[in-house]
């Protein structure tokens, strides 16, 4: 799904924070929050790469999760659900019409391609979590929560763009797709288990593109290199990521005073034989991959 060209202008003082939206709250959430499933109490947890607004993908994998008996989803991003110049709040009560369904709760990180002014408009409640309606919330960089009993996940989100220059800023991109200081010190140095977000700590994911000009690939390098740092402060066991659209499951090794080894996985963006879902079993950390339609991945 394209994602250029829209002519929507952000005043320049951003946006007021938004209240939550009543009319989807009345009409996607037919019992209440109580049936909101938290990552603390997930027995499993289903994890999707990019998916770039795609909902017919996304309604297909969260059918397969659910059938997993998964009720609790995280999305890395590229969201693209909520969008500038776009019926978005449809699509979203559509997005939430199908998690109720399932009886499934849903969590994203924010990417590049996400529109920030208004996702961070959201409050963010007293657990950490900014919904955006009654069953989709938002991990802001920083989070952390207790998985499984006795793991810590954490989130930071955030990826910077190989297309910026192709990009109109305030229109189609946002200078809070980059990771900053201020994630980094919210990330905080304890130790996690689980650090999902948009990018990856694997070194030379993606290869130079002759396309992109030689400032706008040092731009794009910069964010995996502050996602790396964010690594080596909080020592996770496993990363997941999206952002590069394509499938890697690999062992990354630091050259810090303590040796570090980090299982990086990076997930496909959306489409039918993509390597763009994941199974985490929060208590003993497997991880299970499959494509939408269900089928393992070996």
């Amino acid at each position: 799904m394209s994602k250029r060209g829209f002519t929507l202008e952000v005043p320049p003082g951003g946006f007021h924070p938004m209240p939550f939206p009543k009319n989807l709250r009345s009409s996607s959430s037919p019992t209440g929050v109580e049936d909101r499933v938290s990552l603390e109490d997930a027995d499993l947890i289903g994890v999707m790469g990019d998916i770039h607004g795609d909902l017919i993908h996304a309604l297909q994998v969260l059918r397969i999760f659910a059938d997993h008996g998964i009720r609790t989803v995280i999305q890395l991003e590229d969201f693209g659900v909520i969008w500038p110049g776009e019926n978005w709040q449809v699509s979203l009560r559509d997005l939430s019409r199908a998690l109720t369904r399932n009886g499934q709760t849903f969590y994203f990180v924010d990417g590049n391609h996400d529109y920030h002014p208004r996702i961070l408009g959201y409050p963010i409640d007293e657990n950490g979590y900014r919904w955006v309606n009654w069953n989709v919330a938002h991990l802001p960089r920083g989070f952390r929560t207790q998985v499984g009993k006795s793991h810590v996940l954490a989130a930071l989100g955030g990826g910077n763009s190989t297309d910026r220059d192709l990009r109109s800023q305030n229109v189609d991109w946002w200078s809070a797709e980059q990771i900053s200081e201020d994630d980094l010190t919210a990330l905080g140095t304890k130790p996690v288990d689980v650090l999902v977000g948009h990018e990856s700590p694997l070194m030379y994911v993606r290869d130079t593109d002759p396309r992109v000009p030689t400032e706008i690939m040092e731009y794009a390098r910069q964010s995996n290199e502050m996602f790396r740092r964010a690594v080596v402060q909080t020592r996770p066991q496993i990363t997941f990521g999206g952002h590069y659209h394509l499938h890697r499951d690999q062992i990354e090794e630091f050259s810090t005073p303590t040796p570090l080894r980090v299982r990086s996985v990076v997930l496909d963006m959306n489409g039918n034989d993509r390597v763009s879902q994941a199974i985490l079993d929060p208590k003993t950390l497997e991880i299970k991959f499959i494509l939408r339609n269900g089928t393992p991945v070996p």
